[in-house]
């Protein structure tokens, strides 16, 4: 089976363009009034501005064109990279089951030794997963609310199949 990547809509990086593209609208504004009004301060200062919001908005145009994969997929394990604390790869067999999390848009993962695994994990993920157990959620949050063209339940539903294929083959 080959790896299914869901994307991440890039809605921030989107709105970060057209805000950009905003100011060079104004900035290159701002320049042709200088010229048209020949004052050379107003002329200058709209150049200056129009050529580093035009650089801006190329690179948020390029950002925003840019495909992020927010989870992977593979038939022995997960690569989440959802969220600044997400805990990368996870296989098949440390996972219990899943779980869905509504409230926070996301997808919960039970491991089978939670406390092992847990001890595993950099100092920081380890405070997420333990501050989310101290709230009565799972220890470990795929949030999927960003996903492209999937809803929650079509990504919880792919996941428990992938699992359980692994279950069949290997349990």
């Amino acid at each position: 089976m080959e790896k299914i990547i869901i994307e991440e809509k890039q809605t921030k990086a989107v709105r970060c363009f057209f805000r950009s593209f905003a100011l060079l609208f104004l900035a290159v504004t701002l320049w042709v009034t200088g010229l048209r009004e020949r004052v050379m301060v107003l002329s200058l200062l709209g150049f200056i501005t129009a050529v580093v919001f035009g650089i801006r908005c190329i690179m948020n145009l390029m950002k925003a064109s840019q495909k992020k994969p927010l989870i992977t997929i593979t038939f022995d394990s997960i690569i989440d990279s959802s969220s600044k604390n997400s805990i990368g790869r996870l296989s098949y067999q440390d996972i219990d089951r899943f779980c869905i999390a509504k409230e926070d848009n996301a997808i919960g993962i039970i491991p089978r030794d939670e406390d092992s695994f847990i001890k595993k994990l950099s100092p920081i993920k380890q405070q997420k997963a333990i501050d989310n157990k101290n709230y009565d959620k799972p220890a470990f949050l795929l949030y999927v609310g960003n996903a492209k063209d999937m809803s929650l339940e079509d990504i919880y539903t792919l996941l428990k199949k992938r699992l359980d294929d692994y279950r069949s083959l290997y349990d």
